[in-house]
């Protein structure tokens, strides 16, 4: 044996399901194309930034007397350090998930990743690292950019002021620091949840910034920015796994396949979520009267163009794909990846590029996102509509995903309750109803209101939706995959180490109860209403854990940690008395919480702030009657059908024990001769 050839062979060994194929001399000419290939991308996609950065006057620089004057090359800098810090965002997003999702896991042992799915990871831990480090290098330039001096009059104590006090430095501090997470996991992952576990951590570190800029800033920011989550996440998942199929060594065509199929609602979630934050930030007119608009308009055409190229991806590669021939999907995935990166040029430039200036927004419009209410009328919470964009998203989608589980089980014969179907709906029409009508504007002006959503998306809305089985429709409509797909995956989230802790009785319990006092006792309540992301955690952590807390008590799904019933009763009169208390605290205080932040927005007629904490008190002391019926209810019938089901099973047993003469196989005979023998001990 030659020394390169046990080189080659050595190095093969060291990843996970390689082989010496994937380096041999024909691929190279291939890696070395796809390679150009990219390069020209990211250069043209370099040319449209400049173009409309310039065009779009983003580095223009006004001198006004008195003030200083920004440094043109700062400015240039800041906007094009933004396109690559998208490249690189899209590559390591697109290729860890790549890595989690789009192969299977080696055979014999499904959890460790492929060679494929390995190399992937290795790339999307590069561009993270890359990633990481221009979002470092970004925070001097963009302070430099933002309080108009040099470069060199960046001070270390200036920047550590900038990321300790400024959002824009806070967002860019922590999407350094989970990026570099990100990749040191991606670098020592070998197993597929090592790869999820990635994945997660760079669709975080994309999320930081979108609280900051343009979006942020507006009347309308949280419509905006939530609308601006979904494009960035949907974006970088559209693009970043095209990146990733073509940079594949084998031929993709289950990866190809499970891409086309995810997509698809990638670019769907892109065009909507961008109409979304255009119409927020800019009138309609503003389209073709001003540079913003034009840059959004020929975004909006680039994409369009791209889906064209998808479509036929979908059409015509795939097939072609399965069949063993790649170089149709090469070279229309070049072209495609060329329109991704010219569109990823002109997102970056607008995102540096000033909308068309308008009015300025009242001090409560720009804190609160919608203009200062008036008083509260049944009319004004049923006509009122702020529209969450995250949370009416979720609910389409999911009742959409639910409905077509049920319509695939009706296909084949199969039934389900309609009344589960009922309970989903109404569980999520919970939901919008509290996070987008006008009771969500008057959350945020009145503890009260506040109080009521907080009650609905805590208790009732997650009962609704456990007593639907989300899980279990999941697991009989989903088709099983040998290579391991969406059901297999549900099946190992579900026995997990993570579900079974968080599943734990004491565990479920604990969070669910915290919540309650850790919110509304320390600080965290005031950040919540203050930051739209805190108003989001918030929000989705009381139905997060709600629904866990109310799965552990009553839900039909399956769970790694089965309770008894007397158990079950026990846990949820624990919960009760808490609440009780948690209410009759409020009822009793005598601070008022988030004083600061009701007192800044001053509503008129929001009368004694301190009386109004005090009837939220009561409504959360009182709210939970409804709820404790409909458990108690439920508890009673899921006990009472337990044991109907153990008297039959038993039943069962007892006859197949007759038919077969062997006595002492059936349970009634054998607890009647248990007893039989006490009563004899007695004597």
């Amino acid at each position: 044996m030659t020394a390169s050839t046990e080189t080659s062979q050595n190095t093969a060994a060291t990843i996970p399901g390689g082989g010496t194929g994937s380096r041999s001399g024909p691929r190279a000419p291939r890696r070395g194309l796809r390679a150009l290939a990219v390069a020209a991308a990211v250069l043209a996609g370099l040319a449209v930034a400049v173009i409309a950065l310039d065009l779009g006057g983003a580095v223009d620089v006004a001198e006004l007397p008195g003030l200083s004057t920004a440094d043109p090359a700062v400015t240039w800098a800041a906007g094009l350090l933004k396109y690559g810090y998208d490249l690189a965002m899209l590559a390591a997003v697109g290729c860890m998930i790549a890595a989690a999702c789009f192969l299977p896991g080696r055979q014999g042992d499904r959890a460790r990743l492929t060679g494929q799915s390995w190399r992937w990871l290795r790339v999307g831990a590069a561009a993270s690292g890359i990633w990481a480090l221009i979002a470092l290098v970004s925070l001097p330039v963009d302070f430099a950019n933002s309080f108009a001096r040099p470069l060199g009059g960046v001070t270390a104590l200036g920047l550590w002021s900038y990321v300790g006090q400024y959002e824009q430095g806070q967002a860019l501090g922590l999407t350094a620091l989970l990026a570099t997470a990100a990749a040191v996991v991606a670098a020592r992952a070998f197993t597929i949840p090592g790869a999820v576990a990635a994945a997660a951590l760079a669709v975080a570190a994309a999320v930081p910034p979108v609280f900051t800029g343009h979006s942020a800033s507006n009347g309308n920011h949280q419509i905006a920015v939530d609308g601006l989550l979904i494009h960035v996440v949907a974006a970088a998942f559209w693009a970043g796994g095209l990146f990733a199929l073509f940079i594949a060594r084998r031929d993709p065509a289950v990866a190809a396949r499970r891409y086309s199929a995810a997509a698809v609602f990638a670019y769907a979630a892109i065009g909507f979520s961008g109409l979304i934050v255009f119409c927020a930030n800019v009138n309609i007119t503003d389209l073709w009267t001003s540079a913003y608009g034009r840059i959004a308009l020929a975004k909006l055409a680039v994409l369009a163009i791209g889906g064209v190229f998808g479509w036929a991806h979908r059409r015509a590669t795939l097939p072609r794909v399965a069949e063993g021939d790649r170089s149709a999907f090469t070279r229309l995935a070049a072209v495609e990846l060329g329109l991704m990166a010219i569109a990823f040029g002109l997102a970056s430039s607008l995102s540096v590029t000033p909308p068309p200036s308008g009015e300025l927004p009242d001090p409560n419009t720009a804190l609160l996102g919608f203009p200062t209410p008036g008083p509260m009328s049944v009319s004004a919470i049923a006509l009122d509509w702020y529209p969450s964009v995250l949370f009416c998203t979720a609910a389409l989608a999911l009742v959409g995903a639910y409905v077509a589980g049920v319509v695939r089980l009706r296909r084949r014969g199969d039934a389900w309750p309609w009344y589960r179907t009922a309970l989903w709906i109404a569980g999520w029409a919970v939901v919008v109803v509290t996070t987008s009508s006008g009771l969500s504007k008057y959350g945020m002006v009145l503890f009260s209101a506040h109080m009521v959503q907080h009650m609905a998306l805590n208790m009732l809305a997650p009962i609704l939706l456990v007593l639907a089985a989300p899980v279990t429709l999941a697991l009989r409509a989903l088709r099983p995959d040998r290579a391991g797909g969406p059901r297999e995956w549900l099946l190992a989230a579900i026995h997990s180490r993570w579900s079974r802790f968080v599943s734990r009785p004491l565990v479920a319990l604990f969070i669910y109860l915290t919540s309650l006092y850790l919110m509304y006792f320390t600080g965290m309540f005031e950040w919540a209403m203050r930051s739209h992301f805190g108003h989001l955690f918030m929000t989705a952590h009381f139905l997060a854990a709600g629904s866990l807390f109310f799965w552990v008590v009553i839900g039909p799904d399956p769970k790694p940690r089965p309770l008894s019933y007397p158990a079950k009763v026990l846990l949820y009169f624990v919960s009760i008395v808490f609440h009780a208390i948690f209410g009759l605290t409020l009822m009793m205080g005598t601070n008022i919480i988030a004083a600061d932040f009701y007192t800044q927005i001053a509503i008129p007629w929001a009368g004694d702030l301190l009386a109004d904490q005090r009837a939220g008190g009561g409504i959360a002391w009182a709210f939970g009657e409804i709820p404790s019926l409909i458990i108690i209810v439920v508890l009673i019938a899921q006990w009472t059908r337990s044991e109907e089901r153990e008297g039959r099973r038993l039943d069962r047993i007892a006859e197949r024990a007759a038919a077969s003469g062997r006595p002492e196989d059936d349970p009634h005979e054998v607890y009647n001769a248990y007893l039989a023998s006490l009563d004899q001990e007695r004597r």
